[in-house]
């Protein structure tokens, strides 16, 4: 075994190098590491009635929530029916649930299976995904990698954190759920919208979602009645997500104001953070996520839109730029939006076309050699640490191994196998996960082949080990006799077999 010359190498951070080494280790906040192997939590929500397709109205009701340690939350809540999915999959539905108090007049925050203390909670039925994991596995990379860049209570995380349960609705059982926290203001740091005494109000943090049928038809910009939806182009509809009871011309203009006059590249430079765009395109590309792409599916925040761009302190003028955070990603990892690709045949988008058919605003940089250099900095850093082929196959296996050691899975197969309408599913969870990491190595491989990296073999300065055991590229360990020809880590550099 030899070691690589220097000339040969090139130098990476320790940071990602303990991303991809210490990954196995980490109290993350992920929610992998929140789950055991041997159970799930379960959760029973009962309501007067039954969920109806197209309901717009939450029916007031009662949860449940059996922690996988024997502890117990019971509160009273509401729930409707969510997204366009749930529409077409009444047999699962996904649906909002928000906790209440006694009368039901007042939100009550809760931190429910060790997330977050919010009111408003997802319920993903992930009724389209035949795994169901590919939006919890993209989210738990996506906060690995990205981070806002500004500083939070949340650490800078702008991607859900959610934990897997089994779902019985009215006492009937519905399978594997992911309890999902929200992308919100409270998330975000946005500042909160102010009201005076004599009922003035003053927008100041504002969040749009991109995608909305709250508004018709869409041929032509215009609101929706209450303001709360806006069209700002041609079928390019979003909502008023905050503050979503104070729609108007003031909410409203910084994102009609970035349409009308953002379709250059110094506009996007001025008033988007250029990292977090090349985070977003990485994601989208790397897990060819083809329903996340357009006019749909992301959010924009901007924490003050008061503030000035042109406020000669920095800190000041980046309250008034844009975020773009990514939204609902099951259609990921080869997936498409109606469960039909699976065993083997895969959806691939071509990096070609996502570069460009990109959307706005990453579309105005195609051609800018600032951004095209900060794109290729963040795959090289993408793909030795949260993007890495070993660390997305212990995500897929971690939630794998969670399903079937639990029991879940053959639940859930077991009961929708006897049903006349069912949601999508794969009988055989470890085939199909197995053919969803091979085809991850190949758009891994073709990432590579596209930023031109596929040759980069770096030099890592780790603490060495008296034992000095040896790692695949991955951050795996391997056994000194189990060794065949190629690249290995031992005691903190790359060699040669």
């Amino acid at each position: 075994m030899n070691l690589i010359p220097y000339k040969t190498a090139r130098r990476i951070t320790l940071t990602a190098v303990l991303t991809v080494l210490l990954l196995p280790f980490q109290s993350e906040i992920t929610s992998i590491s929140a789950q055991t192997n041997d159970a799930l939590p379960v959760l029973r929500v009962s309501f007067d009635g039954k969920f109806k397709k197209g309901m717009t109205e939450y029916l007031n009701g009662k949860m449940q929530l059996t922690d996988v340690d024997g502890s117990v939350v019971e509160l009273p809540a509401m729930f409707k029916t969510r997204g366009a999915t749930a529409a077409s999959y009444m047999m699962k539905p996904s649906f909002n649930m928000k906790l209440k108090s006694d009368d039901y007049t007042e939100e009550v925050d809760s931190t429910l299976l060790d997330l977050r203390s919010c009111s408003s909670w997802i319920l993903d039925a992930m009724a389209i995904d035949r795994i169901c994991m590919r939006n919890r596995v993209c989210f738990d990379t996506w906060n690995e990698f990205s981070r806002l860049p500004y500083e939070t209570q949340f650490d800078g995380r702008y991607g859900t954190i959610g934990r897997f349960v089994e779902v019985y609705i009215n006492d009937k059982y519905y399978g594997i759920y992911c309890l999902n926290d929200r992308i919100n203001r409270k998330l975000l740091d946005l500042k909160k919208t102010k009201v005076e005494k004599d009922g003035s109000v003053q927008v100041r943090g504002v969040l749009y979602k991109s995608g909305t049928s709250d508004i018709n038809p869409q041929e032509k910009p215009g609101y929706n009645e209450d303001s709360t939806a806006c069209v700002v182009s041609w079928h390019n509809a979003w909502e008023l997500t905050y503050p979503d009871e104070y729609g108007g011309v003031q909410a409203w203009e910084p994102l009609q104001d970035a349409f009308t006059n953002g379709k250059n590249a110094e506009y996007i430079k001025k008033y988007f953070y250029l990292e977090n765009l090349a985070d977003y395109q990485i994601l989208i590309m790397a897990f060819s996520i083809g329903d996340n792409w357009g006019n749909k599916n992301h959010y924009l925040s901007v924490r003050n839109i008061n503030k000035s761009i042109d406020d000669p302190d920095p800190a000041e003028a980046d309250k008034r730029r844009f975020v773009l955070i990514p939204w609902d990603l099951d259609t990921s990892l080869g997936g498409r939006y109606d469960g039909a690709y699976y065993n083997g045949t895969y959806s691939v988008w071509s990096l070609k076309d996502i570069s460009k058919n990109a959307l706005y605003p990453i579309s105005a940089l195609s051609g800018d050699a600032e951004y095209k250099a900060i794109l290729k900095r963040r795959w090289l850093e993408a793909r030795q640490g949260a993007f890495s082929v070993w660390s997305v196959k212990n995500k897929l296996e971690k939630y794998r191994d969670l399903f079937l050691q639990s029991g879940a899975w053959d639940r859930m197969v077991t009961y929708f196998d006897g049903q006349k309408s069912r949601p999508k599913y794969v009988n055989d969870l470890t085939l199909e996960i197995g053919l969803i990491e091979e085809w991850y190595e190949a758009r891994f491989r073709e990432m590579d082949a596209y930023f031109g990296t596929e040759n980069d073999v770096d030099i890592i300065t780790m603490p060495g080990s008296q034992e000095k055991p040896i790692y695949d590229l991955y951050g795996r360990k391997i056994e000194s006799d189990a060794l065949a020809p190629g690249l290995y880590i031992r005691d903190g550099k790359i060699v040669a077999q």
